[in-house]
């Protein structure tokens, strides 16, 4: 199966439960978030501190090139997450908070949340809206996202395009950038990129 074929596959299997949607954010967001800050004195100490989130197309605020892979449809919303300049942390709770709520109602298609392994979604989306909110804060930090592609993991069934060692190379890239290089940007196939 090519990576289209293989992803239309996991989600006919995959099935997401409301337990399992707050759990995924609590692992793929706030866990990320909680190290984070946790490192923060350690890494404002250096002369040269980065932070690099592991991102995902997943995650990105747009609609996919094809119907079934339909991701963040709420204009409003897109807009909200992508307002690097305006967006706090305390509002990006907030809109956490509303997902897991409509999750729970059924409503997450009608609110215009991504509707297939929409928590996974959620997450990385606002990881990477927490990416640049800490950029913003944080200027003398280098902090960006990168997207390591579709890699043969346990999360993926095995059923990735790259391997481990392959997408790693990809963090590591970013993580060794140049001094003073882009903060609050997003890394995809080794190029600066959208996160819409």
């Amino acid at each position: 199966m090519d990576g289209h074929q293989r992803i239309e596959w996991m989600w006919k299997n995959c099935r997401q439960t409301y337990d399992a949607a707050k759990a995924g954010l609590k692992t793929n967001y706030y866990g990320t978030k909680n190290v984070t800050e946790a490192l923060l004195p350690l890494l404002q100490s250096s002369s040269d501190g980065r932070i690099v989130n592991v991102a995902s197309s997943f995650g990105l605020l747009r609609t996919a090139d094809t119907e079934d892979c339909i991701q963040f449809t709420n204009e409003e919303l897109k807009q909200e997450l992508n307002d690097a300049d305006s967006l706090s942390e305390e509002r990006l709770d907030e809109l956490l908070g509303m997902f897991v709520r409509d999750f729970e109602a059924g409503a997450v298609a009608e609110r215009g949340w991504p509707t297939e392994f929409s928590a996974y979604k959620v997450a990385k989306a606002a990881m990477s809206a927490y990416a640049r909110i800490l950029a913003r804060k944080r200027p003398a930090l280098r902090v960006n996202c990168v997207d390591p592609g579709y890699v043969k993991t346990d999360l993926t069934r095995n059923s990735g395009l790259l391997t481990p060692e392959e997408g790693a190379s990809r963090v590591v890239a970013v993580a060794l950038l140049p001094a003073g290089g882009p903060t609050g940007a997003l890394f995809d196939g080794g190029k600066e990129a959208s996160f819409v």
